[in-house]
């Protein structure tokens, strides 16, 4: 479980994600970790984040990701598009060696998103599904200015539209036209970020929430108890014309300090 948020302005586009992976067996679930990388920079070139599966097999996506730069061939890494075929089919060769054909009726147990720019200097997102690959390019971009998030998305979509309508649907509630039509009148008009340090913002306030909803919650009434599957800190880069540029990269440390949690505050002495 993972929240995944990409904000694109016309300077560039911000990727940004929760460090926290879950594990689930049967009724039991609970807190891998909470320093997992999620988000990585390709070559100075491109970003991509990831949600859904933590691994593949025994190979964490971390791994996977550092053996996918150390293999890919270097035309590939040139247009974001290219790039974005070539990563979608480096995992999904790895998934379907794993764990065998998946029709993906069910959505994709795996996902990225990439972003880089194209000769015209337009900057890019792009969807990449896994196993398929399915690759689809997103409608926000640097010409196209906005936001967008990926994985455990419910507190944002709340947040913004109003209403969880795919969460609602799924427990069979329905409504009339006329009150879906009232309903949508609740979504939030946003001010797209017109500058880098604007998408910063927005990425992490979006990430930030999505981690401490859960965190203060335990479900809703509807769906009770379900597990914080976002948490830790915030990983973030930026993806420039002239190359990446981190924000927040997750990076070994000494020892966490007693007292600490949840990424936190300390004790008092």
């Amino acid at each position: 479980m993972t929240i995944v948020v990409g904000a694109a302005s016309p300077d560039g586009i911000v990727l940004a994600a929760d460090s926290r992976t879950t594990l689930s067996d049967g009724h039991r679930h609970r807190i891998s970790t909470d320093a997992a990388n999620k988000v990585f920079d390709l070559n100075s070139r491109f970003g991509v984040a990831t949600y859904g599966l933590a691994s593949i097999g025994p190979r964490t996506i971390n791994g996977l990701m550092d053996e996918f730069i150390a293999t890919a061939d270097g035309e590939s890494c040139l247009d974001v598009e290219q790039f974005a075929h070539t990563h979608g089919s480096f995992f999904h060769e790895r998934f379907i060696g794993e764990f065998g054909q998946a029709d993906g009726s069910e959505g994709w147990p795996l996902g990225f998103v990439v972003a880089g720019h194209e000769a015209t200097g337009i900057g890019h997102v792009w969807d990449v599904g896994v196993p398929g690959p399915t690759v689809t390019q997103a409608k926000t971009n640097t010409a196209n200015y906005g936001v967008l998030w990926r994985g455990q998305v419910d507190v944002i979509v709340r947040l913004i539209m109003g209403v969880d309508w795919r969460t609602l649907e799924a427990a069979d509630v329905a409504f009339d036209q006329q009150v879906r039509e009232s309903l949508a009148r609740l979504e939030y008009i946003l001010l797209n970020p017109v500058t880098l340090q604007d998408a910063v913002d927005m990425a992490s306030f979006l990430v930030r929430t999505t981690i401490d909803m859960q965190r203060f919650s335990d479900g809703t009434a509807l769906v009770q108890g379900l597990i914080p599957g976002c948490g830790g800190r915030t990983q973030m880069l930026a993806v420039k014309r002239s190359g990446v540029e981190w924000v927040s990269r997750r990076k070994l440390t000494g020892p966490s300090r007693p007292g600490w949690a949840e990424g936190g505050a300390e004790l008092d002495a």
